[in-house]
């Protein structure tokens, strides 16, 4: 998601909003104006035209030039932390007023022959806590709070010029030089004044301004809500060249009006990571990061997980522990059974082992009683059922395994034999029967044979 700067300027009951995006190497804005009643509804109206502030965003806004009060001051030295400790005695002595009740804020040391120059400017804190009021996350945001014309700095300094800031209730002539604001010239009130009167002001101050640099006819800078036609053509009379700000980037899009929101937005895009600005937002009023804000929520979430993580541990624990019960109940188990089915003299070495072992042993035991196969006993009763009762047959030889039986005997004739081999055939238990060998005895009384009998399935 790209990032937005946003530019809010308040003025009166009208809130003016320009959000800037930086996207494929060029610049989006978005302008928008509202008006309102009182500081809630800000609140409000400013929370519906940003959409709501996203993790990125940098939001900023400016006091009115009024509420300040500006002093250029030099130092022997440029070291922040001295700076900022040799300020308040320097303006304590320099300005009528009390500085328990205000903020201090400057620019960065300007460096001279012999030492260095410091603008700071003074805020009272109460100008700072209205303004907060006005929108809908003051601890985060805005981001910083700037001064006008200050604010606008970053922008014009890149070309000596005059700005004519014209608010609503106030018109600012600023005098931008060697990439400063030089000097500046205020006047507040002017809802109840003429354009000749704005005018007749603006330009004595234009003049006195540029007199005190020995410079003459520099470009002006027109913005603000206070710029109205007749205004314009007073000033376009003296035909000075008027600029419009940041041309480069905005072209025609900003109306004068909208132009302060636009600048306050270029301003903090350009500048977002030097601290080379003012910001009021200091002590009690400082912006929190969003981390910050939900630091809270966090540690609850932090808490929550360890939680998590110590549970699921301890059951993985108490899981572990009950198995190792079981395993060594099954232990013994097997011990006990190995005692009972092993001889009494068995060493113990494999227990699970040795009783697979026995376990084949019994099986090849239990097959030779016909149980669970074709074992030695169902093939005897096989051919004690097959072989007719009448014939007259004695078996001598019974070689018995896993494949095929060899009987060996003798009968009364080769008859008989072929006989008892039709019967066999004709018995389930075996898919080949075989006379290997038949011939006359000795005494030629009898005939001895042998046959061999082949099981189905390999006597599986």
């Amino acid at each position: 998601m790209s990032k937005r700067f946003i530019g809010i300027d308040l003025e009166g009951s009208e809130v003016r909003v320009a959000i800037l995006t930086a996207t494929s190497g060029k610049i989006d804005i978005e302008l928008d104006k509202r008006s309102y009643d009182t500081s809630e509804a800000a609140a409000a109206t400013i929370n519906e035209m940003l959409g709501g502030v996203a993790l990125g965003d940098r939001l900023i806004t400016a006091l009115p030039c009024r509420v300040g009060l500006f002093r250029r001051l030099r130092f022997p030295f440029r070291e922040k932390s001295k700076i900022e400790a040799a300020l308040p005695l320097e303006l304590t002595s320099q300005l009528p007023i009390s500085l328990e009740e205000h903020l201090i804020s400057f620019l960065p040391p300007r460096p001279r022959e012999n030492d260095y120059e410091v603008d700071a400017v003074v805020v009272n804190k109460r100008e700072v806590e209205e303004l907060l009021t006005h929108f809908p996350e003051p601890e985060q945001n805005p981001r910083r709070i700037d001064l006008f014309p200050f604010a606008l700095l970053p922008v014009l300094s890149e070309q000596d010029g005059v700005l004519i800031y014209c608010r609503r209730f106030e018109v600012v002539v600023a005098l931008v030089y060697d990439g400063m604001v030089r000097d500046y010239r205020l006047l507040p009130g002017t809802s109840e004044l003429s354009e000749n009167e704005i005018f007749s002001f603006i330009s004595n101050h234009v003049s006195q301004l540029e007199n005190g640099i020995g410079h003459e006819g520099l470009p002006l800078w027109v913005i603000g809500a206070g710029v109205t036609e007749d205004l314009l053509i007073l000033l376009y009379k003296t035909d000075r060249t008027i600029l419009s700000p940041a041309a480069d980037v905005f072209g025609s899009e900003v109306s004068y009006e909208m132009a302060p929101a636009a600048l306050l937005a270029l301003a903090e895009m350009r500048t977002a990571k030097k601290p080379i600005r003012l910001d009021f937002r200091q002590g009690r009023f400082s912006a929190r990061g969003q981390l910050e804000t939900f630091r809270t929520k966090l540690v609850a979430v932090a808490l929550l997980l360890l939680l998590v993580v110590a549970g699921g541990t301890l059951s993985m624990y108490l899981s572990y522990l009950q198995k190792t019960r079981e395993h060594h109940q099954l232990k013994q188990q097997m011990t006990e059974v190995f005692h009972q089915v092993m001889p009494a003299n068995a060493t113990i070495v494999d227990v699970p082992l040795q009783l697979q072992s026995q376990l084949q042993e019994l099986r090849k035991q239990v097959q030779l009683f016909g149980l669970g196969g074709h074992g030695a006993a169902t093939v005897l009763q096989g051919l004690s059922n097959s072989i007719d009762p009448d014939l007259r047959v004695d078996f001598q030889e019974f070689n018995y395994n896993k494949d095929e039986v060899r009987l060996s005997g003798n009968a009364d004739s080769f008859e008989s034999v072929n006989q008892i081999s039709e019967k066999l055939k004709m018995n389930p238990l075996f898919s080949q029967v075989e006379i290997v060998g038949a011939r006359l005895a000795t005494d030629s009384s009898q005939v001895d044979f042998e046959l061999q009998l082949k099981f189905h399935g390999g006597g599986k």
